[in-house]
C-alpha cells in the first residue's frame, strides 16, 4: 500500500476525509491529517507519503508553497491540490508546479476523489523496480501482522473476568512456548507537545509511532543481546506501549535484562523528543507447564502496573521489577468524584467546579492508580452531557497522553483556566459563532421533544442540507444529532434532578420512546445509569 498524507485547515473537512473515505480501495494507507504546511512538512520528515492532498488556502503557507516546497525537497512525491475554488488562475499556477491533478473538494463525491488518487497510485507502481515492490509488499505483511497483534492484545486486555476465550496463535509463540524461562520488558513513551499540536494527532498517527518504534527494536534486538536461540516477540498493547516477551533455556541475568532495556531506550533516541521509560519485569520459569494464555495476559498487567509507578516517580526511565502499591477507585468513590465536578459544570458555577476539580490534584497515600485517575478525568469531561468552552477541546485528547504527574496536574491547572474563563464570559453572545448556526441551536434546545433533522434546519435558515451540516459541525464542533443527544441529556439530567418523575416519564418527555435506549444513551453520556443519576441526587 502507497502512503498518503492530506494538509487542510478546516477540521471538518480533514474529519471528512480520514473518516469517510475508504483509502485502502485505491491502495493507499492514510498517515493522517494535517492542519497547515508547518505540521505537514513534519510530518513528512516523519514518515515519508507517497501522495500529498493538500488545500490552497491556508494561512502562513498556502497549498501552492507547500506543493512548491515539496517539489524542491522531495521531487518523488506526487502532488494532489484540494480546493474550494475554481478559478483557473489557480489551476494554471499549479499545472506550472507540477502537480499530478486539481479536484474541487466540495464537488467531488469519495468515488471521484479515489479514482484520481487511483490514476496517480498507478503511475507511481509503473516506475517502480522489482526491489521497491518487494520491499513494499514486505512492509505491508509487517504492518498486517502489527496490526493484529494489536488487536489481539486489545480483546486479551478486555478479559477483566479471566476467561481467555481468545486462542494463542502458534506462529507468535512457537520459540517462546519451548523456552524453560521467560522475561519480559514493557515499554512506554511520553511525547511532550503543545495542546494545539497534539489536537490533530489521530489515533492512527499514535499507532503509526509505535510500530515504528517497534520495526527499530526488530533491528536493535539481535541475538547478541537476547541471547544465541533466546526467541523475542513484541507485542504491542493499545497505542503507546508494546511488551517483549524473551524465552531462553538458561537463567536470565539481572545485568542481562537491564542491558538489554537500555538497548531499547537507546533505541528510541532518534525519535526525540519522545522520552522512552520501560519496566523489566520478574523472571518466571515454565518448565513446569507450558504456556498459556493466562501466562501472557499476567506479564501484559504485571508490566503495565509496573510502567505505573513511573507516573509517580519519572526520575529514572528504567522501573524496577516490583509493581507499586496503588489506591483503586471503586465505583462509589468513583461516582462521588466525578458527581462534583459535573454537577458544578452542569449549574456553570466557577467557584463550586474549583473546588471540586482540586479533589483531583491532591496527593493520597497510597497514591491512586493512574490508570483510574485518567479514566475519571475522561469520564468528568464526557462531552456529550456537559456545555464545555470550546477552548478545552483541544485538551481533552491529551488525557490518554499524561504520562507523568506534573504533566497531570499542569493539565488540570491549565483545564481549570479554561473553563473558569468559559463559565464567566458564557452569558455573553458567541459574536464567532454564525447567526444561522445561532438560530439552529436555539431551535433545537426549543424543540428537542422532536426528531429535529438536518435538512428541517438548512430549511430554515436556507442552506442546503449538506452544507448545513457542514458548517454547523465546524461551528459548534459537533453534528446536528449528536448536538440534539446532548441536549436532551442536559434536560434529563436536569428532571432527574429537580423533579419525581419516573425514568420512563423522562424517557418520554424528552423525545425518546424506546426506553432502553435512553437508559444506554444516558450511561454513555454521563457514565451512570438514571436510577444511579437519581438516587444520588447529582
Amino acid at each position: 500500500m502507497l502512503k498518503l498524507l492530506m494538509v487542510d485547515d478546516e477540521q471538518w473537512v480533514r474529519e471528512r476525509f480520514s473518516e469517510r473515505i475508504p483509502w485502502s480501495d485505491a491502495g493507499f494507507m492514510f498517515l493522517g491529517a494535517a492542519s497547515g504546511a508547518e505540521e505537514a512538512i513534519r510530518m513528512i520528515e516523519r514518515d515519508m507519503p507517497h501522495l500529498l492532498l493538500t488545500d490552497i488556502t491556508m494561512p502562513k503557507m498556502n497549498g501552492l508553497e507547500l506543493a512548491g516546497y515539496v517539489r524542491k525537497r522531495w521531487p518523488r512525491i506526487r502532488i494532489v491540490i484540494l480546493t474550494a475554488y475554481g478559478e483557473f488562475e489557480f489551476a494554471q499556477q499549479a499545472i506550472r508546479l507540477g502537480v499530478n491533478n486539481y479536484l474541487i473538494k466540495l464537488a467531488q463525491t469519495p468515488e471521484q476523489i479515489l479514482e484520481a488518487c487511483s490514476k496517480v497510485a498507478e503511475e507511481i507502481e509503473q516506475e517502480m523496480d522489482v526491489h521497491q515492490k518487494l520491499e513494499m509488499r514486505n512492509k505491508l505483511e509487517r504492518e498486517k501482522d502489527w496490526t493484529n497483534k494489536r488487536q489481539w492484545t486489545d480483546r486479551l486486555m478486555i478479559d477483566d473476568g479471566g476467561s481467555y476465550v481468545l486462542t494463542m496463535p502458534e506462529e507468535w509463540f512457537e520459540g517462546i512456548s519451548k523456552a524453560r524461562y521467560l522475561a519480559s520488558l514493557t515499554l512506554g513513551w511520553n511525547k511532550p507537545a503543545d495542546i494545539e499540536e497534539i489536537e490533530h494527532h489521530t489515533e492512527v498517527e499514535h499507532g503509526q509511532l509505535q510500530s515504528q518504534f517497534g520495526e527499530v527494536l526488530e533491528m536493535r534486538l539481535d541475538q547478541r543481546l537476547t541471547g544465541k536461540d533466546n526467541p523475542l516477540i513484541m507485542l504491542p498493547i493499545g497505542q503507546n506501549r508494546i511488551c517483549l516477551l524473551i524465552g531462553s533455556r538458561q537463567p536470565f541475568e539481572g545485568f542481562q535484562l537491564n542491558q538489554m532495556a537500555l538497548t531499547v531506550l537507546e533505541a528510541l533516541k532518534p525519535f526525540e523528543p519522545v522520552r522512552g521509560f520501560i519496566q523489566v519485569g520478574k523472571v518466571r520459569e515454565l518448565s513446569k507447564q507450558p504456556l498459556s494464555i493466562r501466562q501472557i495476559a499476567d506479564v501484559m498487567r504485571e508490566g503495565l502496573d509496573g510502567l505505573a509507578a513511573y507516573f509517580y516517580n519519572p526520575g529514572s526511565p528504567i522501573v524496577g521489577k516490583e509493581a507499586a502499591a496503588f489506591k483503586r477507585m471503586d465505583a462509589e468513590l468513583s461516582r462521588d468524584w466525578i458527581a462534583g465536578v459535573v454537577k458544578a459544570l452542569q449549574r456553570e458555577d466557577a467557584s463550586m467546579f474549583l473546588e471540586a476539580a482540586s479533589v483531583m490534584m491532591k496527593p493520597s497515600d497510597p497514591a491512586v492508580h493512574p490508570a483510574d485517575l485518567l479514566r475519571l478525568t475522561k469520564q468528568i469531561f464526557h462531552p456529550g452531557l456537559l456545555k464545555l468552552p470550546a477552548s478545552i477541546n483541544p485538551r481533552l485528547a491529551r488525557i490518554d497522553r499524561l504520562e507523568t504527574w506534573t504533566d497531570y496536574c499542569a493539565w488540570w491547572e491549565g483545564t481549570i483556566l479554561a473553563i473558569q474563563e468559559g463559565l464567566e464570559n458564557s452569558i455573553q453572545p458567541l459574536a464567532a459563532v454564525r447567526k444561522e448556526i445561532q438560530f439552529m441551536c436555539r431551535y433545537i434546545r426549543e424543540h428537542y421533544q422532536e426528531d429535529v433533522q438536518v435538512g428541517e434546519l438548512a430549511e430554515l435558515v436556507h442552506m442546503h442540507p449538506s452544507y448545513a451540516g457542514q458548517l454547523f459541525k465546524q461551528e459548534v464542533g459537533e453534528n446536528v444529532s449528536d448536538y440534539l443527544s446532548r441536549v436532551r441529556m442536559e434536560k434529563a439530567s436536569e428532571l432527574l434532578e429537580r423533579t419525581t418523575m419516573k425514568i420512563y416519564e423522562v424517557s418520554g418527555a424528552i423525545g425518546i420512546s424506546d426506553y432502553r435506549y435512553f437508559c444506554k444513551l444516558f450511561k454513555s453520556y454521563t457514565g451512570f445509569t438514571p436510577t444511579q443519576y437519581k438516587s444520588r441526587q447529582i
